[in-house]
């Protein structure tokens, strides 16, 4: 039976933290809240309707006051549920076959504890109910790279002298052979310290300005399948068969891809523009090969029988000449 884990975090960062490797994994990467995460975990029923209760709007843990930020259920079958409100718990959902995880997420409040303004900022698969390490922004102005770099290792956009734009986007967009794990962008969620709830921005961009400090997490979730009739076309993208017309689908994930049908569709135009194929050693590409030859071979029987002539099998040819027996010879 499906299991129930609630957990009880704050997301405690304050500048710069590091976040490739990230120091710990456990708690989704989140800071647990002393006294309010007991050990074992609920059982639930597949096919039962699943929420969690509201939220507390603020909790003490030891000298923190904590803010509510946000409450994440993952592993329904609809989904990753979310909450921005305390008083207002996620959407009801329905339990499957995967484990069921209540994240409540808290912020400290009073702001920066002194030095510098800056975005602080982490990014958070809501699919899987964790922080997760990949590169996930780009900064702009930054004509030596170096901010992009320092905010996806660190989590960290200095604004002291003046502001900037962070887009986030896929993370690894360019690492084909990770998509089956790539979520995709779904919001900016600002945590900033005195404003809950949560402010949703819209669109990729976050734009602190010069002197501001902001506290922010990009937040991802897995693309849901909607046909599996997919295949390859550039590393960023899938495209399905409709009858006579490719439609492009970009939410799609390649997780039930055929990592052949790609060669078998362009001739071998993936291999050189560098898409993986796959192990083409392995026997499933032979039958699929076969199975192709023979697609054509039937093709090209009825092709020949339009023409008026007969398309016969070495085997169902009849004997002549010296082929023929002697008790068939007249």
């Amino acid at each position: 039976m499906p299991t129930l884990t609630t957990s009880y975090v704050y997301f405690g960062a304050s500048g710069a933290h590091t976040r490739q490797p990230r120091s710990t994994t456990s708690y989704g990467g989140f800071t647990p809240i002393p006294g309010l995460n007991p050990g074992g975990t609920a059982t639930l029923t597949t096919g039962t309707p699943f929420q969690p209760g509201p939220a507390d709007p603020t909790l003490t843990a030891g000298a923190l006051t904590l803010n509510f930020a946000f409450v994440n259920v993952s592993g329904c079958i609809e989904g990753p549920l979310n909450s921005f409100v305390a008083a207002t718990p996620p959407p009801v959902g329905t339990v499957g076959a995967s484990p069921i995880n209540v994240l409540y997420v808290y912020v400290p409040t009073g702001g920066t504890n002194g030095g510098d303004t800056g975005a602080v900022i982490d990014a958070f698969n809501e699919s899987i109910g964790s922080l997760v390490d990949n590169d996930f922004v780009t900064v702009s102005p930054d004509p030596g790279g170096t901010l992009t770099s320092e905010a996806n290792v660190d989590g960290w956009v200095d604004t002291t002298t003046r502001g900037y734009t962070i887009t986030a986007d896929h993370p690894n967009i360019g690492a084909y052979l990770s998509w089956p794990t790539t979520p995709l962008f779904d919001q900016w969620v600002d945590l900033t310290d005195p404003t809950p709830p949560s402010s949703l921005i819209s669109g990729a961009d976050l734009t602190p300005g010069k002197g501001v400090t902001v506290y922010a997490l990009a937040f991802y979730k897995n693309p849901v399948v909607k046909s599996k009739e997919i295949i390859y076309d550039k590393p960023w993208r899938v495209k399905e068969w409709d009858k006579e017309h490719y439609k492009e689908f970009p939410d799609k994930t390649p997780a039930d891809v055929n990592p052949y049908k790609g060669i078998f569709e362009k001739g071998g135009k993936d291999l050189a523009e560098g898409v993986n194929p796959g192990n083409i050693g392995d026997p499933g590409f032979m039958v699929a090969e076969m199975g192709r030859l023979l697609e054509r071979l039937a093709k090209l029987e009825a092709a020949v029988r339009e023409q008026g002539r007969a398309f016969i099998k070495r085997e169902d040819r009849p004997r002549v000449g010296r082929d023929k027996k002697k008790s068939e010879r007249r």
